[in-house]
């Protein structure tokens, strides 16, 4: 009788050893809904925080995002808003525009700006480096400028870099907007590669 069960309990074994190592075909696929809270936040309080320094160029908008003028609406001039805009052939440096902070709690990000769509005889953006740890002043945020994500300015955490800007136009009589768009890239050390399509 012992060497009944013996079998037995050995049949019954390998019976359960091989479903498992074969599968049993219970499902091929599964759906849960579950429930994603996702806050979408103003520049300034967002995970990368973006913030206007000087109010005279950069502002934020209703949707509360960073918005710069370089033009009437600046308020510049004797009168608000006398100054309509810049000079031909000429050089304009804004120091201190706006901040890019890393205050996401996920540690160092690398941080790149990709600008499109200027007419300009030359555009740079760079690190204003004064109050930056790991940024040195004058360093390019230009995506441009790179062409390996190692190399890319790094914020720690925390950490920010003022830009400053530099707009060279163009000496003909090109008058009117010559404006553009700029997007500010950043990721996460492990994540930088995700920033190779920008360079």
């Amino acid at each position: 009788m012992v060497q009944r069960r013996k079998v037995l309990l050995g049949m019954g074994s390998l019976a359960a050893g091989s479903a498992a190592a074969i599968g049993t075909g219970a499902f091929t696929t599964s759906s849960s809904t579950r429930t994603v809270d996702v806050n979408v936040a103003a520049d300034s309080s967002g995970f990368v925080e973006i913030t206007a320094l000087d109010e005279r160029y950069a502002t934020g908008t209703d949707e509360g995002q960073l918005e710069l003028d370089f033009n009437s609406d600046s308020g510049l001039g004797i009168f608000d808003g006398d100054a309509q805009g810049l000079n031909p052939d000429s050089t304009f440096n804004f120091s201190e525009v706006f901040r890019i902070a890393n205050i996401s709690g996920t540690g160092d990000m690398r941080v790149v700006i990709e600008a499109d769509g200027f007419d300009l005889e030359n555009l740079e953006l760079t690190a204003d480096g004064d109050d930056s740890t790991g940024v040195s002043a004058g360093t390019s945020l230009l995506a441009r400028d790179y062409n390996s994500v190692d190399s890319l300015p790094k914020l720690v955490q925390p950490d920010s870099v003022d830009v400053d800007i530099t707009m060279e136009t163009k000496d003909d009589t090109t008058m009117g907007d010559v404006g553009g768009t700029i997007t500010i890239y950043t990721a996460t050390g492990g994540n930088r590669d995700e920033l190779s399509d920008v360079l």
